[in-house]
């Protein structure tokens, strides 16, 4: 055997390729092999971003003398978690029934047919060696042992679909959502924003849900924290306030100190989030922050092929280190020193910039202080402080730039994800909705046009694009972010051909993902019960259930198909009771929870001047729940039919039924209760 990674187009696999393990391509053939052999599997799963899964790799996969114990014993297989989320799921469900955690790397133990027996995270080389040594013994002198333990586990794997698909099926109600927060609200850091406790992960669904049922329940402390949560962060380090973006998450309670890399699914969700913050309270730092980030996707994340790339790593060379986390977005005093800032003094007290702020002896560039506070102290208007403050941003810009030749970029994985992508789209439109003037639609229409020319291929959605080729089976994530992506196409434009679309992919998720209970599977087909996946709870990206009822939601009101309403009804039913225990973990099912408990509504605009009075009130009328129609020519969908004339007229609609059209913007107002 040799390490065939060379073969594989994944950076990160790439990254692996000249290790002295033998690592295998995860493949059927390897399996069968493993099991003609009867040789355990190591499965090694992270991505190229990954800092501890480079640390790993350092200290035990680029050393001989781990490589010939594992070429001895074990046949090895690296799997890209990005390429593969499926195979990333199934073995980190079983790293956390095995030890309550997980992580990256993600680092089991199997059986030839993949069955997992041992697992955990980053281990250190003598750590990763003893087991290893200990788990090869035991499977030459014990194997009934491992094989015992491997059905227990199959059991437990089932079993977690099980528990998944368990419940007691209930309606949402307000008070449900009150309840809900009870817990909730013991977490908040109401100071620094976040949870109290670190590391502070940006958690785009949770503070998207929360401000949303705030709005509705005229809830001030929600609103509050939700606030408070977006400036600090907008403000801390975990923000690149030099090129643009947000990081991964911040290790400490201030969001000061980033984890570095930089993800396109954290940024494509916190664009549209403080798209919804910025109309709910339209704080110029907020509208500053998209702007920011929408370019530094454009400038660093965009390929040339249109889509966006995956990651860019936290990890880049410095003089002083070939590898240094963060060694990209961090200052020495002398290089600030030297830049010839104007108003140092204040720059330093407004970045923190003090003896004892230093982290790892450079310098993280976090505002400690509104902006209102600087032109106090600068003895400035708000106008000039603002002028001040991005004078200092493209002095550092320049010399980010005239350093590049010691300090180079972040290496980026030009993988496009379907999902990632997707995502995206939504929050280009998001922020279309709040900043029309801007041209955020174009960015979502052009990235939706090239997602449906490059990932879309006879009428299945593979799950990435790459060196030219669209690959892999697309997965319920991948179907229903990109079927969303197309009604927020639609929505923009009033282009039937982004509906028609939407319907085809809702048609293939019917063929293809079947029901498990309510919810349905992750993957289209799989040999064993134990590998199967209920993609239920959120977490940082929304669950690829939860994905899929708000798109058959949405979809089945402006399709007036009442067969995909009840299916994301029922889905909602089945997850009612889970929701109390620990709300953040299912936010996006409890947004759409809150069209159930609060009413959705359908505002119709149609005749001359529809697209620019929607886009005025989208704009103006932040009402979470009401989707927003129109169309300025004659159409057969059921919310137009018959209703287009000459004059600029509004219907506003609800479970089917609409109140009487008004051509007058006020009593319109009145009816929607703005």
């Amino acid at each position: 055997m040799k390490n065939e990674l060379h073969q594989s187009g994944s950076l990160y696999l790439k990254q692996h390729a000249n290790n002295p393990v033998h690592w295998q391509l995860w493949s059927a053939d390897v399996l069968a092999q493993a099991v003609r052999d009867q040789r355990l599997l190591v499965l090694s799963i992270g991505y190229s971003s990954c800092h501890w899964c480079h640390v790993m790799e350092e200290e035990s996969f680029e050393d001989e003398e781990v490589a010939a114990l594992m070429n001895a014993h074990y046949t090895s297989i690296k799997i890209d978690r990005e390429e593969r989320p499926d195979l990333d799921a199934r073995y980190m469900n079983a790293v956390q029934l095995m030890t309550g955690q997980g992580g990256w790397p993600l680092n089991c133990i199997a059986l030839p047919d993949g069955t997992p027996v041992w697992g955990g995270t980053y281990f250190s080389k003598a750590d990763w060696m003893a087991a290893l040594t200990q788990i090869a013994q035991m499977w030459q002198e014990s194997p009934q042992t491992i094989e015992e333990y491997a059905e227990q586990m199959r059991e437990g794997l089932t079993d977690m679909v099980k528990v998944s698909k368990s419940g007691t099926p209930g309606t949402f109600e307000a008070a449900d959502f009150e309840d809900v927060l009870v817990t909730w609200m013991r977490g908040w850091d109401e100071r620094n924003g976040g949870l109290t406790h670190a590391p502070k992960f940006p958690m785009p669904s949770n503070y998207s849900y929360l401000l949303q049922h705030g709005m509705l329940s005229r809830n001030e402390r929600t609103l509050s924290f939700v606030h408070t949560t977006l400036q600090k962060m907008a403000l801390g380090g975990i923000y690149d306030f030099v090129h643009g973006g947000f990081t991964r998450y911040a290790t400490d309670r201030f969001w000061k100190v980033p984890h570095f890399e930089k993800m396109l699914y954290d940024n494509a969700q916190l664009i549209g989030l403080y798209a919804k913050a910025y109309r709910d309270h339209s704080m110029p730092l907020y509208a500053q922050t998209i702007a920011d980030t929408v370019s530094w996707l454009q400038k660093e994340m965009q390929l040339d092929n249109g889509l966006y790339a995956a990651t860019l790593d936290a990890d880049s060379t410095t003089p002083e280190k070939s590898r240094e986390e963060g060694g990209y977005y961090t200052w020495r005093m002398e290089e600030l020193e030297g830049m010839g800032l104007p108003n140092f003094d204040a720059f330093q007290w407004y970045f923190d910039i003090t003896e004892h702020s230093a982290w790892e002896g450079k310098y993280i560039l976090h505002r400690s202080q509104p902006i209102e506070h600087l032109a106090e102290r600068l003895n400035m208007d708000l106008t000039t402080a603002r002028v001040q403050l991005l004078h200092w941003q493209q002095r550092l810009t320049d010399a980010a730039a005239d350093r590049l030749s010691t300090h180079p970029k972040p290496l980026r994985d030009p993988k496009a994800l379907t999902c990632w992508n997707a995502l995206l789209v939504t929050g280009f439109a998001e922020a279309h909705r709040a900043l029309p003037e801007n041209g955020y639609d174009q960015a979502a229409t052009s990235l939706l046009d090239t997602l449906v020319k490059t990932v879309w291929q006879n009428g299945a959605i593979a799950h990435q694009y790459l060196n030219d080729a669209a690959e892999g089976e697309g997965f319920l994530d991948d179907y229903s972010s990109f079927g969303q992506a197309l009604l927020e196409g639609y929505l923009l434009t009033g282009n039937n051909t982004y509906l028609e679309r939407a319907q085809e992919i809702a048609t293939r998720i019917e063929h293809i993902f079947p029901f498990e209970g309510a919810f349905r599977v992750y993957t289209p087909s799989v040999e064993a019960a134990w590998q199967k996946q209920l993609e239920i709870e959120d977490n940082v990206i929304p669950s690829a259930n939860s994905m899929w009822a708000h798109f058959f939601q949405s979809l089945g009101v402006i399709a007036d198909r009442n067969d995909w309403k009840e299916q994301a009804s029922s889905a909602l039913r089945a997850v009612h009771s889970k929701v109390f225990r620990y709300g953040p973990n299912f936010s996006n099912w409890l947004d759409l929870g809150l069209t159930k408990a609060y009413g959705a509504k359908e505002l119709v605009i149609t005749g001359p001047g529809a697209k620019a009075a929607a886009e005025d009130l989208q704009r103006t009328h932040y009402q979470p729940g009401t989707i927003i129609l129109f169309s300025e020519e004659a159409s057969e969908l059921a919310h137009f039919k018959g209703r287009v004339g000459q004059t600029l007229t509004y219907y506003l609609c609800s479970n089917n039924t609409c109140q009487l059209p008004t051509t007058d913007l006020n009593e319109l107002l009145k009816q929607w209760k703005v």
